[in-house]
């Protein structure tokens, strides 16, 4: 049996079908094991249910987890953001915000100009390097400006420390390992 489970898992970190196909393997050997087991008498009624438990919790946490602001109308929403001169700061901040994860609302899905992650839905997409899909790479400014999520319109950068030490003497914040910037991909 733990050669099998062995062989599951070397299997698994190959590719995505390999993996697919090695982890339905480890799945096999489990549960194989787990009924010798409750045939032998060795699990009880306990252990079974604690067993079915990790199972639910396991497929819960294997499903994405779907996000949506609940934003009715994305063109009525008015954030202080709108006053910042982003064009004069994105040398500095290097468009951080745009790195951050920006849930989409029902309006925009429904009126389909924005593009949303497979793997995180209803987040706005990015591309292979991370960027947000609609962040131009040279400039940093939204190629999408007038349709762009309530997530975006009401966002301010000024009191956010992810961004800027102090805004009005224009120190921005170091940039944190993994944040993806039009500057560092």
């Amino acid at each position: 049996m733990a050669r099998a489970a062995a062989r599951a898992i070397i299997a698994a970190v190959s590719t995505d079908d390999e993996l697919r196909q090695g982890l339905a393997e480890l799945a096999s050997v489990i549960d194989t094991l787990l009924t010798i087991l409750v045939q032998k008498g060795e699990l009880n009624e306990g252990h079974l249910r604690v067993i079915q438990k990790l199972k639910r919790h396991a497929k819960a946490a294997a499903a994405p987890q779907i996000a949506l602001d609940h934003t009715t109308d994305k063109y009525e929403v008015e954030g202080t953001g709108a006053e910042i001169d982003c064009d004069a700061r994105m040398h500095l901040c290097l468009g951080r915000c745009c790195s951050f994860e920006k849930p989409l609302s029902e309006q925009d899905l429904r009126e389909g100009k924005l593009e949303w992650q497979i793997d995180r839905p209803y987040y706005l997409a990015r591309t292979r390097t991370g960027l947000c899909a609609y962040q131009a790479e040279d400039t940093g400014g939204c190629k999408t400006y007038e349709h762009r999520p309530a997530t975006c319109r009401r966002y301010d950068c000024r009191e956010d420390k992810r961004v800027w030490l102090d805004f009005e003497k224009r120190i921005p914040a170091p940039v944190p390992d993994g944040l993806v910037t039009i500057r560092r991909r």
